[in-house]
């Protein structure tokens, strides 16, 4: 009888082992469904400057360029240039180009580019991916600059972690950010592989990095959250850069 009750507690417990296991599975297998209501795309255009091409000449350039073909895009794309911030001497920079679902007006935009030849200025990597992108805070100030102090995290999900099982994380760092009232955008950019994003914090200040120091650092949420980022995904490289509205 003894050992009778021992296999009975011993089933029972295999039993509570495995549904608990079951039910583990069928949450991770409900949040790998849930994905971001995407509501654009994202293109990242890297170019580097020629030699002995200086800044002023990309100016002079884009200059006339914005001047001659403004019309042409502004109804489609938003475009605005990205230059790495706190640096000697810039010889590099990006072309952030934003579209929905329009892969041809981009590509016109390439071309016309080339047409104006630009590759006497800069080679660049005109790849188009229509990455999927969406802005999960969007604090935009009533009067802006045209210039944003930018920086931009690659990042990787870390093993059975995706978007469902981020969102949480992301919720409370979207309220705590709306108490601190910056003025501040977050933009999500999923990457090829559905494992990696981009995550591009937008500060529309210059003194953001004082302002998070006396701010937000010291909070203690704001430390939790940053462990809960950190369980969730890996990010692998951040740079920063001053960004410029072209269109």
């Amino acid at each position: 009888m003894t050992q009778l009750f021992k296999n009975i507690y011993f089933l029972s417990f295999l039993f509570i082992l495995v549904s608990c296991n079951q039910e583990k599975e069928q949450a991770l297998s409900l949040n790998s469904l849930i994905t971001p209501d995407y509501k654009y795309n994202q293109d990242y255009f890297y170019c580097d400057l020629n030699k002995n091409v200086s800044l002023i000449n990309l100016e002079s350039f884009l200059s006339l360029f914005i001047d001659d073909h403004l019309n042409d895009f502004d109804e489609f794309l938003d475009i605005d240039i990205l230059f790495p911030d706190k640096v000697e001497e810039v010889k590099k920079f990006i072309f952030s180009v934003r579209s929905i679902k329009n892969p041809k007006v981009v590509a016109d935009f390439v071309n016309t580019l080339n047409t104006n030849e630009f590759e006497k200025i800069s080679s660049c990597n005109f790849s188009i991916h229509q990455s999927s992108a969406l802005d999960i805070i969007k604090q935009v100030p009533k009067v802006t600059d045209d210039i944003l102090n930018v920086e931009i995290l690659r990042c990787t999900y870390n093993a059975e972690y995706n978007f469902g099982t981020f969102r949480i994380s992301i919720d409370r760092f979207s309220n705590a950010v709306g108490r601190l009232k910056i003025p501040y955008k977050l933009s999500y950019i999923s990457l090829s592989n559905s494992n990696d994003f981009i995550w591009v914090n937008s500060f529309f200040m210059n003194d953001h990095e004082e302002f998070l120091e006396t701010k937000w650092v010291i909070d203690e949420e704001s430390t939790a959250i940053k462990e809960e980022f950190n369980q969730n995904a890996t990010c692998l490289d951040s740079e920063k850069y001053k960004s410029y509205v072209l269109i």
